[in-house]
Formats: structure tokens, sequence, C-alpha cells
């Protein structure tokens, strides 16, 4: 039953957003907070919405599973004869109609009424509620746990952590899309040691002050990108 519903995309999962502070790590007590943003700190946090919850009849904004001793003739308690039953979802849901008018001819067999529907629905709301939040929480801990590793790293962290967060900006500022920006963000990969390493060596390659060949000799001519980040390869022209 999982296509019933359509609700917000994970990547509230992938979402990284800054709210654990100049500490560094996400993983302090209470509530899970969500993971550090390294490389685009200024971006604003995306809310990670709780579509589920422990309360199925708050969520589900209705009473769900009590009978109406005074509607008899509810039309929630009765089988529908033509086998379309109408469901009710917490904001945020979106009805699947093409699945539910899919599963219809079974519910009616089953002889389930409307109530009985909506009580199958708001149960299985709740189940993957619990289920988003977990993997949402966990992976925020995989994304905070990449930034506190790259934090620690013997060749990019430690002392050397504030300029090599510099120079990583630097190389993204310069070379990096908009799309770049999104996917690094939405991925949560911006944290992960090794992106931070190589956006922190091509960054440190193209200083404004850099000679064209990395120290002096040079004849203080800017160097193209291509030969500062393959220095191997003779330079055109």
């Amino acid at each position: 039953m999982t296509a019933m519903l359509s609700s917000s995309p994970f990547p509230a999962i992938l979402r990284s957003a800054e709210g654990t502070g100049s500490g560094g790590s996400g993983s302090g007590g209470g509530e899970s907070a969500s993971p550090e943003t390294i490389l685009f700190p200024d971006d604003a946090p995306s809310p990670d919405g709780d579509s589920g919850g422990d309360d199925r009849d708050s969520a589900a904004g209705h009473d769900a599973g009590k009978p109406d001793d005074s509607a008899d003739n509810d039309p929630a308690d009765r089988v529908p004869d033509d086998g379309r039953y109408t469901l009710t979802m917490p904001e945020g849901i979106e009805v699947d109609q093409e699945l539910i008018d899919a599963l219809g001819p079974d519910f009616h067999d089953l002889g389930l009424t409307n109530r009985q529907a909506q009580q199958l629905a708001d149960r299985f709301i709740e189940i993957q509620g619990r289920r988003g939040k977990a993997a949402s929480e966990a992976w925020a801990g995989r994304v905070q746990g990449w930034a506190d590793e790259a934090r620690k790293d013997r060749e990019i962290g430690g002392a050397k952590w504030a300029g090599t967060v510099g120079s990583a900006q630097r190389a993204l500022s310069r070379l990096g899309t908009p799309a770049l920006r999104e996917y690094l963000n939405s991925s949560g990969g911006g944290n992960h040691p090794e992106m931070i390493r190589i956006f922190a060596k091509v960054g440190s390659m193209i200083q404004e002050d850099n000679p064209p060949n990395g120290g002096a000799g040079g004849n203080g001519r800017k160097a193209e990108t291509a030969h500062l980040m393959f220095p191997k390869d003779a330079p055109k022209g």
C-alpha cells in the first residue's frame, strides 16, 4: 500500500541545515538535530515536516474507530454499494485516488465500511510516518558524522580546518553552479570528507595571487583553470 500516499519529498532526509552551532557535532542529548552544512553555512534550513506521529486520531483529524451510536445511518458505517471509498488524509498528505479506486472492489468484497477503510489508511499513515522519521534521523546522523570525520581528518582537519573550508568554499564560489550547490545540499554530500578535500585542493590552486606555476618565476599572468587542476598537461597557446 506504499503507493497510497504522496507526501513531502525525501530529501527532507537529505536536507542539511545549520543548527548545531560552531561546536560541530549534532549528536548531543535530546531531540535529533539537523546536520550542519560545511560548504554552504549560509543556506537556510528546510523544515522536516513530520507527517506521521504517534497519535493516529490527531494525525487523521477525526475520531477513527469509534462507532457513532447516534447516527445509525451514517454513510461511513456502510459498505459502499459501488465499491468507491472516500478517505480523508491529514494535512500535507495526498490521496492516491487511483490506488484507492483499485482497492475499492477488494474492500467491498471484504465487507469493509468506509469507516473501516479509513481506519486502515490511518494506521498506514501512522506506520509510514514513524518509518520516515526514523530514516530521516538516521540520514541526518550520517551526514553530521561526515562533517565530524572531516573536522578530525589529519590532512584537512584540526588546525587546518578553517583554511580547508575557506579554500573549498572559494572553489565552489568560483567554479561551482547553482545546480551543484543544490545537489550537495540536498544529498548531504557537501559534508563528505573526500568532497571537502577535493574542493579544498582546487580552491588552494585558484587563489588570485598565485602565479601560473604556483611559485616564484611566474610571469604574473592568471593561469587557466584547466592548467591549475591538471598541472602536468602542457598549457595551450
